[in-house]
């Protein structure tokens, strides 16, 4: 399909929004199961008709599987223009749970472990659902602050390591699945070779707030977990991760 380009605040996914890149000369999807790899990459000419439109931070959606729906990318990459042309490369809308963060513990079951997610902050628009029921001590969930997206998968007791299970995610929905499709006979490359390019821009790893936390001992040597309040910089012009 023509992929389509939105504002950074769309959520309904069903409009033209900004327009359709029909000058797009190549599209590619990489998603890895259960990796948290997730992304696009695209190549636009420079006088192509929305040119002007595509800035970091929008969204770029596509259908890409057997589901034939969108799935939106946040744009954070854009190279130095090469013979007229840009690569641009966008996260699955899902990585935003990077900016999220859960702070809990003795969680002892899956939907209790769902239920921590949708308690994160700033406000979690993502729901999640599984078709699992699963009971088990999530030692993730350590009473230190963590972003949603690690509690998911990637750090040592994560939910993935805790209850098992394929990840499927689909907009502002996360679905942890007992199986996701069928077995292939097959592997997917992920990398690019970015050393020719100059003057790119690169927002994947831009932070925008910081939660401060100290963890060790009290004078008794018990346990003691201090938690600050959320700093932001009002200042950034896209909004990275938070961890």
């Amino acid at each position: 399909m023509i992929p389509i380009l939105y504002d950074t605040n769309e959520t309904a996914f069903i409009s033209n929004g900004l327009g359709r890149l029909r000058d797009c000369i190549s599209c590619k999807v990489t998603e890895e199961r259960n990796s948290g790899v997730y992304e696009l990459e695209f190549e636009y000419p420079v006088n192509g008709s929305n040119y002007d439109r595509i800035r970091l931070g929008r969204i770029v959606a596509v259908r890409h599987d057997y589901t034939n729906d969108v799935q939106p990318f946040d744009l954070v990459y854009s190279s130095k223009p090469i013979n007229g042309v840009v690569t641009y490369r966008g996260v699955h809308i899902s990585y935003r749970q990077s900016t999220i963060t859960a702070t809990g513990s003795n969680i002892n079951s899956l939907a209790d472990a769902f239920t921590l997610l949708e308690s994160g902050e700033p406000s979690n628009p993502f729901s999640y659902e599984t078709d699992m029921t699963s009971t088990a001590y999530m030692g993730a969930a350590d009473g230190l602050p963590h972003s949603v997206r690690s509690l998911l998968g990637g750090m040592e007791g994560s939910i993935l390591d805790t209850y098992g299970g394929e990840y499927e995610f689909d907009k502002f929905t996360v679905r942890l699945l007992y199986s996701r499709g069928k077995e292939r006979s097959f592997s997917i490359r992920y990398g690019v070779n970015l050393v020719d390019y100059t003057d790119e821009m690169d927002y994947s790893d831009t932070y925008s707030a910081v939660i401060p936390y100290w963890s060790g001992q009290d004078a008794n040597g018990d346990p003691l977990n201090v938690i600050g309040n959320m700093v932001t910089n009002d200042d950034t012009t896209y909004t990275g991760r938070v961890d």
